[in-house]
Parts: structure tokens; sequence; C-alpha cells
């Protein structure tokens, strides 16, 4: 049995409980309305247009179409070697390898053109000669100096008899011939008729191979 004291719920009541639950239904989406439209703003504001660049944009308006950067175009001054003994195969590189001479492994300083004793040497590229000598371990040799600190090296040759210190060489010009094995009692004399073909850079030896085309070979 009901407590007198309980009251039924008017219509009245229910109306304005109606109500209260369609005002709080509305702020709930007004305020998840509001949070949408907070974080489709901020996403637009941080995002990232990437836009085809300007091709000529950074460019000097006066530039002629085509010319690319200096750091792109070869050097009007880039050395290239001509081969110094023509016919001659690659019988060894700038690398470390076992001398048979000597029976040792050690740094082989320049490139072995093998070929025929008597073969003609030329000169790689246009310089002033500034030794023409003979040792023991390199049999005859030549030096020529191509200026900026560039030298070339020509071993077990035998140079041209008119051939001395102070004279201009174009390059390709002859100056000597490959030694016969048998007359070059020095460090490569087990690997038979060969021109040895140093480059020197300030005085340090570097692969001849950054100065000719060995492809050609």
């Amino acid at each position: 049995m009901k407590n007198k004291d309980t009251q039924q719920e008017t219509p009245e009541k229910a109306k304005n409980k109606k109500l209260y639950y369609i005002i709080v239904a509305a702020c709930a989406l007004v305020l998840i309305a509001a949070i949408v439209f907070t974080v489709v703003m901020v996403t637009q504001d941080n995002a990232v247009t990437i836009e085809n660049p300007d091709p000529d944009d950074g460019k000097d308006p006066d530039e002629e179409p085509g010319d690319d950067d200096d750091e792109d175009k070869p050097s009007d001054n880039e050395t290239v070697f001509s081969m110094p003994v023509d016919g001659g195969t690659v019988s060894a590189t700038f690398s470390f390898w076992y001398n048979s001479t000597l029976n040792r492994y050690n740094l082989h300083e320049g490139i072995d053109f093998k070929a025929e004793a008597g073969t003609e040497v030329s000169a790689a590229y246009a310089g002033t000669v500034t030794e023409v000598g003979d040792t023991l371990l390199e049999g005859g040799y030549i030096v020529i100096d191509h200026g900026d600190g560039l030298q070339t090296v020509y071993a077990s040759i035998d140079a041209a008899s008119t051939l001395k210190a102070g004279d201009s060489v174009e390059q390709g010009d002859v100056i000597g011939t490959v030694s016969a094995a048998a007359d070059v009692m020095g460090k490569e004399y087990n690997e038979g008729s060969h021109l040895h073909f140093e480059v020197r850079k300030d005085d340090k030896s570097v692969d001849p191979a950054t100065y000719l085309d060995l492809d050609e070979k």
C-alpha cells in the first residue's frame, strides 16, 4: 500500500522533465558541433600545401634556356691524357699487388702497359721534360711536368736520344720506346716488357685512371 505522503507525477512535472531532457540533448549537440568545428579549423591551419615548383624560380631572368649551373658543367681546364703506348694492354693497375720480382706485396703506384720492346711511347699530355735518367730499380725513366703540380712518369723506357731536361713536348709526341725486359734489371723485371706509367699530383702518386680513358683498352 503506497504511502499517503507520496505524490503522483503531475502532467506539468512530466512536461518540465521532458523539456529538461531536450535542453540537455541540445546543449550536448552544440558542444559536439563546437568540438568538431575546432578540430577541422586546427587541421586546416596546420596543413602543408605542396605546389608544383616554379621552374623559373631562383633563376636569372636573363639566363638562356637550357643553361646549367657551373658545377654541372665539365671544367674548361679538365685534363684528359692520351694513351702513352699505342696498342699496349693494361697488365697491372694502381693497386696493392704481389710483386713477383721482389717477392712481396706493395702498392703499385702506376699502370703497366704491356707491349713489345721497341714500341713507341708518347707524352700523355703537353708539358716540360724535367728529368731523363736511368736507375737500377726503374731502368730508364722520363718525368714530364704539366703545371699545377701535375707530373707524369714513364719508366722501363729507352728515352729518345735527343730528349733532354728542359725540352717542351706536345701531347702525343714520341719520347722513347719500351725497354726490353732483359735490359731492365729493376723491381718489375719478371713482368716482361712493359711501360710503367705514373701520375703525380703535388708530389703524391695518384691513380692514372683518373686521367685516362681506359675503355679504349
